[in-house]
């Protein structure tokens, strides 16, 4: 019988999220990608949580866990300060 650590499958979710949402054959717009991002990455914050906790994991991977927390809270602030400043093409510098 095959064992699989779940925590172990939450790379393979979030890469296929990421590539799912990037080429996506219909226009996106870039605040709905966004948020869609974010959405990802607070999965990924929440699992990481419940990694640490013990839930789906071994006691081996919390610093794992732990590390991968901190990575999705960085990159959740990043696109939310992304998703704040609403960068635009057409601005032209002064």
């Amino acid at each position: 019988m095959l064992v699989v650590d779940i925590y172990s499958l939450l790379p393979a979710f979030t890469l296929a999220c990421f590539l799912i949402i990037l080429l996506w054959p219909e226009n996106i717009a870039y605040n709905t990608r966004l948020r869609l991002i974010m959405g990802v990455l607070f999965i990924w914050v929440g699992l990481s949580l419940a990694g640490m906790a013990g839930y789906g994991t071994t006691t081996e991977n919390r610093t794992v866990c732990f590390i991968n927390v901190i990575v999705g809270c960085v990159g959740l602030a990043a696109v939310f300060f992304t998703y704040r400043i609403r960068p635009s093409r057409g601005e032209k510098p002064k």
